[in-house]
């Protein structure tokens, strides 16, 4: 059965990654190329979900977490951003292969039903600055937490704004890019997220300076905690 995105993005015969022909029972991506992706292992760190490596024998928190006061209580992602992952995202965000959010979602999904979190009140997607979404179309994280949404069976918050415009941030390293998002984000429709629960949703987290800014913004505008989850770890 055809859904949403399968009518208005028809579904291109070969795979994204390889250019293989696609079989029946493959979407986007061949199984061969779905094998190759580097997926995040245990032991990660408890906070930020870094991978610690086999040489730590429990999961604990890295050393750059033990020394940083974050807002939100972990962070999580599907797989490493290399290979054949970091080429899904790519097409996705600046091919607008918007179809690809369906595969990308569900490696999501299938990283929180491995996890001991708790239920969501809402799916909060990072927002773009809307010049940003001018130039590109679409907010990624937004499309991903429509159709995680679909599966856990929870709406989205569209309240977290992105209010101040910043320059793209690939070169900058951690403290330039904390440095760069301070008063970026604000919290409008407030009372709906008091008390509540949050799951933040984007595509890529690298050093984590987005993901605290906006869980810094909505744990002042009264949430009760915010989880982070992504596609991929930078």
């Amino acid at each position: 059965m055809l859904n949403f995105f399968d009518i208005l993005y028809p579904q291109k015969p070969y795979c994204i990654s390889c250019n293989k022909r696609l079989k029946p029972n493959e979407y986007i991506l061949c199984n061969e190329c779905n094998g190759k992706i580097d997926v995040i292992k245990p032991p990660v760190c408890l906070k930020c979900g870094r991978e610690l490596g086999f040489s730590y024998q429990r999961q604990t928190t890295c050393s750059e977490c033990s020394k940083s006061h974050l807002h939100f209580v972990e962070a999580r992602a599907y797989g490493h951003y290399n290979g054949v992952l970091k080429k899904l995202i790519y097409e996705f965000k600046y091919k607008r292969r918007r179809e690809v959010s369906k595969v990308l979602s569900e490696k999501m999904v299938k990283t929180i039903n491995r996890l001991d979190w708790p239920k969501f009140d809402w799916l909060v997607p990072t927002p773009l600055h809307v010049k940003r979404q001018r130039e590109r179309g679409f907010n990624q994280s937004e499309l991903l937490a429509r159709e995680m949404s679909k599966v856990l069976e929870t709406s989205l918050f569209n309240g977290l704004v992105r209010v101040k415009y910043t320059e793209h941030q690939t070169l900058l390293d951690k403290s330039s890019r904390e440095k760069n998002l301070e008063g970026a984000f604000d919290v409008i429709k407030k009372q709906d997220i008091n008390g509540k629960r949050l799951l933040l949703v984007d595509d890529v987290y690298t050093t984590g300076a987005t993901a605290e800014q906006c869980a810094k913004s909505l744990i002042k505008a009264g949430c009760r905690d915010v989880f982070v989850i992504t596609c991929a770890r930078g």
